[in-house]
């Protein structure tokens, strides 16, 4: 099949929704499909990918939005398989009065967490779960744990991330733990024991098997993968009970795969009383339920592939 990821007026700049296309797109071509990106602007410089092409050739066969602002070129394109591949929240672009119209236009919605399809379900509007799923091999546990419970957490200033929980949850437990974070900018804060600014793979690998316990307050996700790499790596998660935090809907099960809190308190107590218990636990979930990227992309052109999407 061949498949066009639309990114006009996105582009490709340093982030996880951008790694999430780049990979998806990898993945696709790895199980055997053609696979083009379409769009002007490229600022990602994390790995080498697949460069962007201006315009979308003629014998495609679907054309996928990979955001808000790129499904009216896909809309109006003359590809016979038009979808959107909503990966998460986009409160931030428009309203979710604007976006509820953008999901109720005629192309297929497939979402990459139930979180996403719950919320859509709410509209009214049918879509499809196709998680983008995880490169399992990746991520290893190298056992640098040490006697101090170190705790981790994604440093991101933007407010839906919820940084600001973490600083106070740290400063209120105190020295008895330390805490590490990595992102994708310089972070001041001074009860970091470490922080990594844009970290190699390997660097990603060794500060999460040096944490005992990942600390995920963020919402408005999509399927959030920072806690799924953690959890790889031997962490223990602890996760706010948020439907729009990419976890509870999918991975994160509170008592059998992960401990989910619903206010700073909570928190705090589950941080003192860990269940690592859990670890082996979320790790055959996410290898059973998540699976590995390609598994996803034969699901995502299935979805693509059934007659009656054609138009």
């Amino acid at each position: 099949m061949k498949i066009a990821f639309s990114l006009v007026k996105t582009g490709l700049g340093n982030n996880g929704g951008s790694r999430t296309v780049l990979k998806c797109a990898e993945a696709l071509e790895n199980i055997g499909h053609r696979v083009y990106l379409i769009g002007a602007v490229d600022r990602f410089t994390w790995f080498t990918h697949k460069r962007l092409q201006r315009a979308l050739p003629r014998d495609v066969d679907a054309y996928v939005a990979t955001g808000s602002q790129s499904l009216s070129s896909v809309l109006v394109s003359h590809a016979p398989i038009k979808a959107w591949y909503i990966r998460g929240h986009e409160v931030w672009i428009m309203s979710e009065k604007d976006l509820a119209r953008l999901y109720n236009k005629p192309q297929i919605n497939i979402v990459n967490s139930k979180g996403l399809q719950k919320k859509l379900a709410r509209l009214g509007v049918k879509s499809h779960v196709v998680y983008q799923g995880i490169n399992l091999n990746d991520w290893r546990d190298l056992h640098l744990r040490g006697k101090t419970i170190r705790i981790g957490c994604l440093y991101n200033p933007r407010p839906t991330k919820k940084w600001n929980t973490f600083s106070a949850i740290a400063q209120r437990l105190g020295n008895r733990y330390e805490y590490v974070a990595f992102g994708s900018t310089r972070c001041k804060a001074s009860f970091l024991t470490e922080y990594r600014t844009n970290p190699s793979h390997a660097e990603l690998v060794r500060l999460y098997s040096s944490c005992h316990i990942w600390f995920a307050p963020t919402i408005l996700e999509g399927l959030h993968n920072v806690p799924q790499e953690a959890a790889l790596c031997g962490c223990h998660i602890i996760c706010s009970n948020n439907e729009m935090n990419g976890m509870v809907c999918d991975y994160a099960i509170h008592g059998k795969t992960a401990q989910v809190y619903a206010n700073t308190d909570e928190a705090i107590n589950l941080i003192r009383n860990p269940d690592f218990s859990l670890v082996p636990k979320m790790q055959a979930y996410i290898k059973k339920h998540i699976g590995s990227r390609e598994e996803n992309m034969r699901r995502f052109v299935s979805i693509l592939s059934r007659t009656d999407n054609r138009q």
